[in-house]
């Protein structure tokens, strides 16, 4: 299994994320993504391309309703030329919350929309010179040609989902399923990847050339408890400041009823630290990577065989400091290092003495 680095946007800059990437590679990890949430979903990765040389990038994952087809498919064909062939494009329908009351689109007809999305950005990031596409849909329409060679003949689209409509459109349609967080290997091995292949098979399709990727929460560190506190809050901030109807469903539907009512009900009212109690270790340990980076590594195990590409998303941080944040992205490189290279410190401490 592959592992990466993910990363929100959040509480760093750009350049501190292209440097962060940087050391990811060097330590041998496959992939870094960008989340477009706290920032744009190309930006970032146009810088983290230029920083490095192997990983794969990609977004995780661009708003569909926020960008038609033709202009992500003009944006990845840039991205996938500046960065060497190496994007995948992890698609979506953001929420309901975000779409309606940050960019004021109605979310209609998401099944027919992300369907007709795929195909149309398929075929463009594909189209050569002296071609052109013409395509009709309910949603979605594009008679283009474009005037730049892309880099490759097709680009992976991989399509965010869960709730088993959108799950059997990604095994339909696209080149794999982007997954999120909260999802136990058990309902990966026994509700979702199930789903996702026989949809693929219904298509016409062969599974084993589809791929999955999870982004798990992790929290990782020398003291095993802080980090399941930081998981557990993490957890529980899903929930402000209404329940994200995503999450809220994964913990539900893994039998967490109890642990997402006291969440619904405690978080919207400011009261973080009662939620959090009904969230036990058991719980905690299910649904994130976890504990020491010994615990973080024997958990991710448990995903061999289930996931291609397992990103880390940091949630190891409160906040407070960018020493804090530097520590968070170190150990999530650690858990994540191959075996034959050297520990960020040691390689810090020897490149010092060279320069003494």
């Amino acid at each position: 299994m592959r592992t990466g680095l993910i990363f929100s946007g959040g509480g760093t800059t750009i350049r501190r994320m292209a440097e962060l990437a940087r050391e990811a590679e060097l330590a041998g990890l496959d992939a870094v993504y960008l989340c477009e949430a706290w920032r744009s979903g190309f930006v970032g990765l146009a810088a983290i391309a230029m920083a490095t040389e192997k990983v794969e990038i990609g977004p995780y994952i661009l708003n569909a309703y926020g960008r038609s087809p033709w202009l992500t498919a003009m944006s990845a064909i840039d991205l996938d030329e500046l960065s060497g062939g190496r994007l995948v494009l992890g698609i979506g329908t953001g929420n309901k919350h975000i779409n309606e009351e940050w960019q004021g689109v109605p979310q209609e007809k998401p099944l027919t929309k992300m369907r007709e999305y795929i195909h149309q950005l398929k075929a463009a990031v594909g189209t050569p010179l002296g071609e052109r596409v013409d395509i009709d849909g309910d949603v979605h329409r594009m008679h283009w040609a474009p005037a730049v060679a892309p880099l490759r003949s097709s680009i992976p689209v991989f399509l965010a989902a869960l709730f088993p409509k959108m799950t059997e459109v990604a095994g339909q349609v696209a080149d794999g399923i982007a997954l999120g967080a909260l999802l136990s290997p058990d309902y990966l091995r026994e509700i979702v990847l199930p789903r996702f292949r026989s949809a693929a098979q219904s298509a016409g399709r062969d599974p084993a050339t589809l791929g999955v990727t999870l982004a798990p929460f992790v929290s990782v560190g020398g003291d095993p408890d802080a980090a399941r506190q930081a998981a557990r809050s993490a957890i529980c901030h899903l929930y402000a400041p209404l329940p994200h109807p995503y999450y809220d469903y994964v913990l539900r539907e893994q039998g967490f009823s109890r642990a997402a009512d006291a969440a619904a009900r405690y978080v919207p009212e400011g009261k973080i630290e009662k939620a959090m109690e009904a969230f036990t270790d058991d719980i905690v340990d299910t649904v994130t990577v976890c504990g020491t980076l010994a615990e973080g590594r024997r958990r991710l195990q448990s995903f061999e065989g289930l996931a291609d590409l397992t990103l880390f998303v940091n949630v190891n941080y409160g906040g407070t400091s960018q020493e804090e944040l530097q520590a968070a992205f170190t150990n999530l490189i650690e858990l994540g290092r191959r075996q034959s290279r050297q520990p960020l410190q040691r390689r810090r401490s020897q490149r010092s003495s060279i320069h003494r």
